[in-house]
């Protein structure tokens, strides 16, 4: 093949390192849009917050217990042979929170669904810090990351799930509680012994709530409905006797039910009773006995209590099914590289056939005229330049009258190509053609005998 040798390809360092950097440019993509999910330690009431209303001292204590811990950020997400611990937002949507519970209460897994309380505000100034002149004098060091202080309380606002249960909240001017005492027989104090939440009543079903949790007075401060499942854990819990002799009754359509748990008063499972060790075991027991038998798995939701975030796109691009897409990827990239280190030399740019600028003139005219559909207008010229390239070719008299020019293109067309269509037959079938179709084909037909009077007249 002819032609010149390209410059500009490119060779295989320059393919490598185009490779190599759109890889790694895409990859910092997943990563930058996948690591945009929301402060877990902010403060708030869930599973990562280490702050006065937080869980974070819950689900260490349960990880270091040899507990398989972990933390839904997926809103709605509801996986299978695990207990779920939902501590949704006071504000929280009513029926999102009613569906998720009551698609794992037809078995799915079990679930605790957590009260909350508490109005925290972030701590500027580190509380343990001891009073000195230096501190007088130059303040506090900064609280750790994350903690916060109690500036009130308010009851949840939602309307739509389980409006048959009644939940009451204390004040500074309540009635002492007394603390909180388990069916079972356990005692233990509480952080605020008349601040305190409880409830009482069933579920939409008419499923009664069976308390776990009382106060020293008698208020329900956790529970679980009586919907016809087997729950021995939590009735041992209860203190319920004959647990292990329960209900052969029951029907088939109960037997996959899975417990609902209500914790109304949540300085039983928050950072700030779990400070009581007495409370902490009690908050132990009651998140072994929801999970009972088979459920090696605790989950903290995190969606519900405002840092919900979709799958990041890193684990999604390296995930089934869409591994596949990322594997082709990879292997394309692959051949593009491989291609550009096995290339058998540089590329060729062939010469030409005609300058690209009469090239660009011709098509430009012809498609003008094929827009303006003046076709008739071609014709006669066409077959004035024929005559005047066969005559100069063939060394005729030139400014000659066209009917003689003809006569004499004709006489010698008779003796080298008498078979052809006599030159002034073919010119004037082209002149007078009208349509696109039977100018194209009678300007050939005089191409035709142009070209083989060249031939002709050179040989």
């Amino acid at each position: 093949m002819s032609g010149t040798s390209n410059p500009a390809a490119f060779g295989a360092r320059g393919t490598f390192v185009m490779i190599a950097a759109g890889f790694v440019a895409f990859i910092a993509l997943l990563a930058w849009i996948g690591a945009g999910t929301p402060e877990g330690n902010n403060g708030g009431a869930h599973g990562l917050g280490k702050g006065i209303a937080g869980y974070a001292a819950l689900a260490t204590m349960l990880a270091q217990d040899g507990q398989q811990v972990g933390y839904n950020r997926v809103p709605t997400q509801s996986g299978g042979n695990e207990l779920l611990v939902l501590t949704p937002l006071p504000k929280a949507e009513a029926k999102d929170l009613n569906k998720l519970v009551q698609m794992r209460r037809a078995g799915v897994g079990p679930t605790i669904v957590v009260t909350p309380k508490w109005e925290t505000e972030p701590l500027v100034t580190d509380p343990r810090a001891p009073k000195s002149a230096w501190t007088r004098l130059f303040g506090a060091p900064p609280a750790p990351k994350g903690w916060t202080t109690i500036v009130g309380a308010s009851l949840p606002r939602w309307q739509g799930f389980l409006d048959h249960l009644g939940v009451t909240l204390g004040d500074s001017k309540s009635a002492p509680a007394h603390g909180w005492r388990s069916g079972d027989g356990a005692t233990g104090p509480l952080p605020d012994d008349q601040i305190v939440l409880s409830g009482g009543g069933s579920d939409d079903g008419g499923a009664p709530l069976v308390p776990l949790v009382r106060s020293g007075d008698g208020r329900i401060l956790a529970g679980y409905f009586a919907d016809g499942g087997s729950y021995p854990a939590l009735e041992a819990m209860a203190g319920i006797e004959n647990s292990a002799d329960h209900s052969n009754d029951t029907g088939d359509a109960q037997a996959d039910r899975q417990p609902l748990v209500m914790v109304f008063e949540p300085d039983l499972l928050n950072n700030r009773g779990l400070a009581d060790p007495a409370t902490a075991r009690a908050a132990r027991r009651l998140v072994l006995a929801a999970a009972g038998r088979g459920v090696p798995r605790v989950v903290f939701d995190l969606s519900l209590a405002g840092l919900g975030a979709p799958k990041n796109l890193m684990t999604l691009a390296f995930s089934p099914p869409f591994l596949a897409a990322t594997i082709c990827v990879i292997l394309a990239m692959a051949g593009v590289m491989w291609r550009g280190f096995a290339r058998f030399g540089p590329a060729q740019a062939g010469d030409p056939g005609l300058p690209a600028g009469k090239v660009a003139l011709v098509g430009g005219g012809a498609e003008l005229l094929l827009r303006a559909r003046r076709y008739h207008l071609i014709a006669g010229p066409y077959v004035d330049a024929t005559r005047d390239r066969l005559a100069l070719a063939l060394g005729l008299p030139r400014r000659r009258p066209n009917a003689e020019t003809d006569a004499a293109i004709e006489r010698i067309q008779r003796a080298i190509a008498p078979d052809s269509t006599p030159f002034g037959e073919a010119a004037n079938k082209l002149a007078t053609a009208t349509g696109p179709a039977a100018i194209a084909l009678h300007a050939a037909e005089l191409h035709a005998i142009e070209n083989a009077l060249h031939r002709g007249s050179l040989s």
